[in-house]
């Protein structure tokens, strides 16, 4: 196994979204090709292992790197390019493990975004500053990389301790709020511009708005902008105590300004809500196509009278 190859593993989840997270430097085909190295390898590997965790570790890595081809080919061919948003995802400038100084930097970029994509990001630089250590020879730079190194273990051993990947608030897909939006309207003119940013500019792909940013804050982007709007709103909902959706199924007032920031605390009952709008739409379309229809008929019939 080569250097470079090293770098990426399978020997369980975390090591698996490591390896994704450094690869996404990489170009489409090489990540694709990489990834489905390592799939390979970690099924033969899974065949020759008995250890029961090292079996459920393994099977977890597999379960990452099966997800993100699923996401990253299209139905039609596994090997057939992606969408273009998946492959030009930028990267947060900014991070970095060098010293201490540049881990207080990074940890402070990254305050506020997503708590998965937080975990995700430490984990990745934390695993680069361990395999640069062997090769590094100034006993100075050593000692300042351990200093990153020391912080980002702490801030994950907190991250797990307070258990922080509950606060994940897990993106809408663009159809849902598109679907919403045949009805209602955003309120607030800030969350009408992210859902405009969202559709036109991220395509679709929140990774995209961890470097996109309001026309009227460029320093503050649009993943921050989001998590903050929703812990307000969510505070909103539990000290007066309203509820998701009214008796008529349909998402109520501070829920509608959730789900114009791409979050729903109940996902499958929107989406229950979404199809009855389709359906009745359909219906709509397909009335008015029956009124045009009879409208043609009875013109028919008085230019026959004539």
């Amino acid at each position: 196994m080569s250097k470079e190859e090293s770098k990426y593993g399978f020997k369980d989840k975390a090591k698996a979204e490591e390896s994704l997270e450094l690869l996404k430097s990489e170009d489409h085909k090489y990540q694709t090709l990489t990834v489905r190295g390592l799939l390979g390898r970690a099924k033969r590997v899974l065949t020759l292992t008995k250890a029961e965790e090292k079996v459920k570790n393994i099977k977890e890595a597999i379960g990452v790197f099966e997800a993100w081809l699923e996401d990253n080919t299209t139905s039609s061919s596994k090997n057939s390019k992606p969408k273009d948003t998946e492959e030009k995802v930028e990267t947060v400038a900014g991070l970095g493990f060098k010293d201490k100084e540049a881990a207080e930097k990074t940890l402070k970029i990254l305050e506020g975004r997503d708590p998965d994509y937080q975990k995700l990001a430490i984990k990745g630089l934390l695993g680069s500053a361990k395999r640069v250590l062997p090769s590094t020879k100034n006993e100075d730079k050593i000692a300042a990389i351990k200093a990153a190194v020391a912080l980002f273990e702490d801030f994950l051993e907190t991250f797990d301790r307070e258990d922080r990947a509950k606060q994940n608030m897990a993106y809408l897909s663009l159809e849902l709020i598109q679907s919403v939006q045949t009805v209602s309207k955003p309120s607030e003119a800030l969350a009408a511009e992210f859902v405009d940013c969202y559709a036109k500019v991220a395509k679709g792909n929140y990774k995209h708005l961890r470097t996109k940013f309001p026309k009227e804050d460029g320093e503050t982007s649009w993943d921050i902008v989001r998590n903050r709007k929703l812990l307000k709103l969510k505070e909103k909902v539990k000290e007066s105590g309203e509820k998701l959706f009214d008796a008529d199924g349909k998402p109520t007032e501070t829920h509608l300004a959730m789900i114009f920031w791409a979050y729903s605390p109940n996902v499958d009952k929107l989406k229950t809500y979404c199809g009855s709008l389709k359906k009745s739409g359909d219906k709509k379309r397909s009335h008015s196509s029956s009124e045009e229809d009879s409208d043609e008929d009875e013109s028919s019939k008085k230019k026959s009278k004539k």
